[in-house]
Order: structure tokens, then C-alpha cells, then sequence
């Protein structure tokens, strides 16, 4: 009975409001099952090492690591021009898992009628062992509300941050969701093989201060190469068991219990330990808050360097903001989780009004915004997850690289697409080249530190790219 209440879990929405190697490019970046959107965006790559991080000789001196929520690269820019984009997609037969219809993607409203599935199952149920057909059949995705896409009319700043900066279309997801372990990545380069958000929402606190919030993990430690390659073999396949559950009861067999508070390594131990400042602007007590689960910075002197995002536009403001940020919007419309009346407008608001804030501030020639959604929402996306380990790579995340010294294209305002491979690891990657720290994981040890979407042989460009928030309209 455990284990039966476990899976529908993982079936429902993740509970909160040939591979590619890491660092190659797409194999045919004006190719692939898009629907001819490779027209114009990029102007040509720059030199090979125009990109690459010479430490104490870079320009960059802030990284601000600004985490959204669940939507993926096609759902928000498949329909931008030069980007490895789709604006219709494969389905599957619920009942068998055979194939279906190809649909339309239609026209996405500013506000989701409801959730969609996007915990770790209906991340391998949608991939489909790379046939992407699956997201009609993830929890509540039969109304096909996650085959929707938005255009430049409806996510006007986004398109336009597109236009002069960076648009990464090859930025994954760094496994299936949701989005608790999503989080952990964004930190550790790993999520100590936990699988699924926390079990009980009805205590206060959260993850380390709350110690009947439990969830499901791999022990990673203790696996063989005989049963990681049974398990990846196991997520190629995940359909071949039949409806409704696949393969997922074998996997799940790998799983055990945790607590939701962690001793892992985090990236923010060597920055403190190397003197380089760095702050995590979020609020307590939330989905989205990965250091509350690390018993060491929970209950130590780093959890002071934990703080309301809003402290962001006062460090701007007093020219204090630290080397490394990471920026993690409230709950509700900042953060654009679909669902509970949440309006993609206000969340894309909120983001103007932070970049405004980030390009006024005397960091902004020195500084690089890297903006992504934490897990695919359940909505669609069309290109296939390299399959690194047996946590992922989960479907894209729309990606925008935001810098001076960003790399120039064929985009409207000179910006460019970038299709080198990246993961939520890359960002940690590019903070560890920029000051010299070492590896975390095998993740970040292969992540492509973001090395296409700069040229640092260029002039910056200096000025602004200042934006009015729209007035929302309701749907």
C-alpha cells in the first residue's frame, strides 16, 4: 500500500505551487524535427575562445543565478525566429502508449487553467525514451493544456531580452523534476539522488525545519554499474511495462526514504572558504529554497547569507551585491509556477523590474544574469534530453544569458541563439572557472561552462536595456 500511494505521487504534479556529450553543440543547428524557425538569430559563432574564462583576466565580476518556475524552451520561445523550435507536437495513445496525432501547439493563455504532472515519472513518461510524445498522458495533461506555446505579443520583455542578448535553445533541465532536487542542482551539481518534492505540506517549516517531511531517493552510493545501467536502461524504456505505470515499479524498487535535510557539498562552501562573497536571495520556508535542506548551512553561520529576495535591489542600489547570487522569486506570480491563478505577465513584470534594477546599478558592466525555469512543468518541449545518468537530463528550460558581454548575432537587437549543451551544472561551472574552484560532482566536472554564450574579445555593450511593465490583463 506504501508503495502504491508512493507512485501516485509521482504520477500527480510535482507537489509544489545519440547523446550529446556536455559542451558539444547541437549536430545540425538549423536541423532536427523543428517546424521552420531556423530562419535568421544567429549571425555565426564567434572565435573558439572568445567564451573562454581566463581567471583574473575576466571581466565578469557578479553572477546573479535567477531560478523560475516550470515552463520549457518550446512552450515560451518555439515560435522565436532562428531557434531550434516547434510549434506542433507528437502525442501518444494513453491507453496502449503507442503513438498518436501530431497536434498544433496552440496559443498559450497568460494564466493556466490548472497544473500539469511534472515530478520525476512524468519527466521519463513525456521523454518517452526520446520520442517526446508523451505529455498528454502525464497527470492532468488529457486536455492537452501543456501543448501551448507563447509568442513575442505575449511575453514581450522575454523576446526582447532575446533580441540583444543570449537565447540558449540546447539548456536542459538537469533531471526529470521536480522541483526540490531541481533546486539542489542549481547548488550541488547533484541531488543526492532524491527523486520527488517533500511528503507533507501540513507541518510549519520546511525541509530541515521540519523533521516529518521525508521523500525518495536513490542511494546513489550504493548502486553498481550493473544497476545504474539496468535503471538507464529501465528510463529508455519506460513505456514498454504498459499503461499506466511503465516501467516505474522497477525503478522504484532502487528507491528508499530520506529525510529532506542533507549534508552534501555545495558550491557555496568553497566560495566561502575562498573569501569570495555570495548570497542566496530567497525566502524561507518555500519549495524553491535548496540551502534550507543542507543541514550545514541551515543550522550554521552561512544561513545569515540566506535572505529575502527583495535585499537584492537594496545590495544594487549600495553597490554591495556580492560576487555570486542566486535569485529565487516568491511563490505565486513572481515566480510564473502555472496554476492558482498565477499570470505569466505579472511574473514577467517581476522580472523587469529586477533586470531594471540589475542594468541601473554600477555592477552592470561587470555583471552576467543567467535566467532558466527549474523543470518542464509538464508542458511540451521537442528535443530529446541527452541521457547523462539516472537522473536525466530532463526536457529543455527556456534559458536567457543576460551581459555586456554577451556574444552578438542575427538576432533583432543584435543578440544571438546559443546551441551549446547545458545544464543547471554549467552555471556552477562558469562560477567555479571565473574564480578557480574545483569540481563538485561528475556533473560539473563535464558542464559546459556556458563558453557559447560570451565573447570576451568584444567591446561590451554598455547600455541598458530598460523595460515598462505591461498592465496584465487577467487571462
Amino acid at each position: 500500500m506504501v508503495l502504491i500511494v508512493a507512485l501516485v505521487w509521482f504520477m500527480w504534479p510535482g507537489g509544489d505551487d545519440g547523446t550529446r556529450q556536455a559542451g558539444g553543440r547541437s549536430p545540425d543547428p538549423t536541423g532536427g524535427d523543428r517546424d521552420g524557425n531556423a530562419n535568421g538569430g544567429d549571425a555565426g559563432q564567434p572565435d573558439d575562445d572568445a567564451g573562454v574564462v581566463v581567471p583574473g583576466e575576466n571581466p565578469i565580476e557578479h553572477v546573479i543565478f535567477l531560478v523560475k518556475e516550470n515552463r520549457t524552451f518550446d512552450h515560451y520561445f518555439g515560435r522565436y525566429p532562428g531557434v531550434d523550435g516547434a510549434t506542433s507536437g507528437e502525442t501518444m495513445d494513453c491507453s496502449t502508449f503507442a503513438n498518436a496525432a501530431r497536434v498544433k501547439l496552440k496559443d498559450s493563455p497568460l494564466v493556466q487553467p490548472h497544473d500539469l504532472g511534472h515530478a520525476f515519472y512524468p519527466g521519463l513518461l513525456a521523454i518517452n525514451g526520446g520520442r517526446m510524445n508523451g505529455f498528454n498522458c502525464i497527470a492532468l495533461g488529457e486536455d492537452l493544456a501543456g501543448y501551448s506555446q507563447y509568442d513575442r505579443d505575449s511575453l514581450p520583455a522575454y523576446w526582447a531580452y532575446a533580441d540583444r542578448f543570449v537565447i540558449a535553445d540546447h539548456f536542459f533541465t538537469s533531471m526529470y523534476g521536480p522541483t526540490f532536487p531541481e533546486h539542489l542542482y542549481t547548488v550541488a551539481a547533484q541531488s543526492y539522488g532524491i527523486v520527488d518534492n517533500k511528503s507533507t505540506t501540513n507541518v510549519e517549516g520546511n525541509y530541515c525545519d521540519d523533521p516529518t517531511e521525508f521523500t525518495q531517493r536513490f542511494p546513489i552510493e550504493d548502486l553498481s554499474e550493473a544497476d545504474i545501467k539496468r535503471i538507464m536502461r529501465l528510463e529508455e524504456n519506460i513505456t514498454k511495462g504498459g499503461p499506466p505505470n511503465g516501467q516505474l515499479l522497477k525503478i522504484a524498487q532502487y528507491w528508499e526514504s530520506t529525510r529532506t535535510c542533507i549534508n552534501i557539498k555545495v558550491i557555496q562552501d568553497q566560495l566561502e572558504r575562498e573569501n569570495i562573497s555570495w548570497k542566496y536571495y530567497a525566502l524561507p520556508d518555500k519549495w524553491m529554497n535548496a540551502l534550507q535542506a543542507i543541514r550545514h548551512v541551515r543550522f550554521g553561520d552561512m544561513w545569515n547569507k540566506v535572505q529575502d529576495p527583495e535585499t537584492i535591489l537594496q545590495d544594487l542600489k549600495q553597490d554591495t551585491l556580492p560576487a555570486v547570487s542566486w535569485l529565487i522569486p516568491p511563490e505565486g506570480q513572481p515566480n510564473e509556477h502555472p496554476g492558482s491563478g498565477t499570470n505569466v505577465c505579472e511574473g514577467e513584470n517581476w522580472t523587469v523590474e529586477y533586470m531594471n534594477a540589475i542594468q541601473r546599478s554600477e555592477a552592470w558592466p561587470n555583471t552576467a544574469v543567467v535566467i532558466v525555469w527549474d523543470d518542464f512543468g509538464g508542458f511540451y518541449d521537442h528535443v530529446p534530453p541527452p541521457h547523462y545518468d539516472i537522473m536525466g537530463l530532463g526536457p529543455r528550460t527556456p534559458a536567457l544569458i543576460i551581459s555586456p558581454w554577451t556574444r552578438r548575432g542575427g538576432n533583432p537587437d543584435g543578440g544571438a541563439v546559443d546551441d551549446n549543451v547545458y545544464e543547471f551544472s554549467s552555471v556552477l561551472k562558469f562560477i567555479e572557472e571565473l574564480h578557480e574552484l574545483k569540481p563538485m560532482t561528475d556533473r560539473d566536472a563535464r558542464a559546459d561552462p556556458l563558453s557559447g554564450a560570451f565573447d570576451f574579445t568584444q567591446e561590451p555593450r554598455l547600455e541598458p536595456l530598460i523595460l515598462e511593465p505591461r498592465d496584465c490583463p487577467s487571462s
